[in-house]
């Protein structure tokens, strides 16, 4: 099964040209490409500021509505200068609404797709990255550095531990494996209780069924961060792309990336591919 729609979020305090590898991956992999552009309203706790006039808000409003067309006018004409396939979808809507807002339009979308460092590293990009991670279910990949953000894909690293999130990001990348040499199979300080005698082989023998080519890499951590383990890993074995579950502390609306999570997610360099 091929990825045939891609989701991707703009803002319009972000500059046009983040969405330019959007675009061209788009474009490598023949998919359409559902693209949000968002306006922002910040709202402002009037308790804190007596005396607001009641029309602050609705001005506020109506430049970013404005903004948010003459942005999406831009995009579309980047869209058809690179004769893509899209949709161009407009949100003005209060910031909490952010991660909800995502979570819905990935519904109908393969995969939903962030550009290399935004997540953790800027709050609406992270806001709207949790919401799809979380509340929808379906997948997300932040994309690796360079001029070639998803390379094609040769070899991928898995993390596995047992664990149903582990398993439905594995299932959810065979989609992208087409052209997979090499699969490893991750697992660091395996604890054999949990995982079998022989931990990672059943999961090896699944993913041979598929076709793939497997070695099940048993790590020690040695006392370093797992994060940083699968890091170095991905660099000694020269990995195109990690598969890993993500994991949150928190159910609330604020949500907390897991710390294994997010530190890898903060230092990748490479594609990562993440479901919950």
């Amino acid at each position: 099964m091929a990825i045939t729609t891609l989701l991707a979020v703009h803002a319009i305090d972000e500059p046009i040209e983040t969405i330019n590898p959007i675009i061209e991956l788009c474009g490598d992999l023949g998919a359409h490409l559902n693209l949000v552009v968002f306006g922002v309203m910040q709202t402002i706790p009037t308790a804190s500021y007596g005396g607001m006039p009641d029309y602050y808000l609705t001005d506020e409003h109506d430049r970013i509505v404005r903004e948010v067309r003459e942005r999406t006018a831009a995009v579309e004409a980047m869209i058809q200068e690179a004769y893509l396939s899209a949709s161009v979808l407009v949100e003005c809507i209060d910031a909490g609404m952010i991660g909800r807002t995502m979570s819905k339009h990935a519904l109908y979308a393969d995969v939903t797709i962030f550009r290399n460092g935004s997540v953790p590293g800027s709050t609406f990009p992270t806001q709207a990255f949790n919401g799809v991670l979380f509340d929808s279910g379906q997948p997300v990949i932040a994309l690796g550095a360079g001029d070639k953000p998803l390379p094609v894909v040769k070899r991928v690293i898995m993390a596995w531990n047992g664990e149903p999130e582990a398993a439905r990001a594995i299932h959810c990348s065979l989609p992208l494996l087409q052209s997979v040499q090499d699969v490893h199979v991750v697992m660091i300080d395996p604890e054999t209780t949990k995982a079998g005698s022989n931990p990672g082989d059943d999961m090896a023998a699944f993913l041979t069924r598929h076709g793939l080519k497997v070695t099940v890499d048993r790590l020690s951590s040695g006392g370093r961060e797992i994060g940083d383990v699968l890091l170095k890993h991905a660099e000694d074995t020269d990995a195109d792309l990690i598969v890993m579950g993500a994991y949150g502390h928190s159910r609330l609306r604020e949500w907390l990336l897991g710390g294994t999570t997010r530190d890898l997610l903060a230092k990748a360099k490479l594609p990562v591919l993440m479901v919950h």
